[in-house]
């Protein structure tokens, strides 16, 4: 399953998917997004993570332009709880040294979002999914146990 969300310039800034080959929800920021772009766009993805109830997501913002650092408290009250109660666990969060999406992803880091999912911001996606795939062998042997 794939979605997008397109902004007020009618362009296509958000493409979320749950990849089951590697069993994440992948979702891919481009461009620029205003406040309410992202919350569209979140709530296109919780869709996909209600739907699938994957636990491991790849948040990638390296080529995402505009500040949305100021959206934490949203994504806190209102996407956190439905992303949690939907089985979210796991969160990698890409950025650009120096850039808007750095700034967010540390934001993320110390707020509720750094504390009640397992989170770690990344400056490659390749990483991102690394980490993502130790998480799952991490799980899965705790599970077996």
């Amino acid at each position: 399953m794939r979605l997008e969300a397109k902004n007020s310039f009618d362009r296509i800034f958000y493409v979320v998917e749950h990849n089951p080959a590697l069993d994440i929800i992948d979702t891919h920021w481009e461009g620029y997004a205003s406040q309410q772009d992202l919350k569209v766009a979140c709530e296109l993805g919780l869709e996909i993570l209600e739907k699938t109830g994957c636990a491991y997501k790849l948040n990638d913002n390296s080529v995402l332009t505009g500040p949305w650092s100021q959206a934490v408290g949203w994504l806190e009250e209102e996407w956190l709880p439905r992303a949690m109660n939907a089985g979210l666990k796991y969160l990698a969060h890409v950025a650009n040294k120096h850039s808007y999406g750095e700034t967010a992803g540390e934001v993320m880091h110390i707020s509720k979002i750094g504390r009640q999912l397992e989170y770690r911001m990344f400056f490659f996606r390749e990483e991102a999914i690394a980490w993502l795939q130790a998480c799952q062998k991490q799980e899965k042997s705790a599970v077996l146990s």
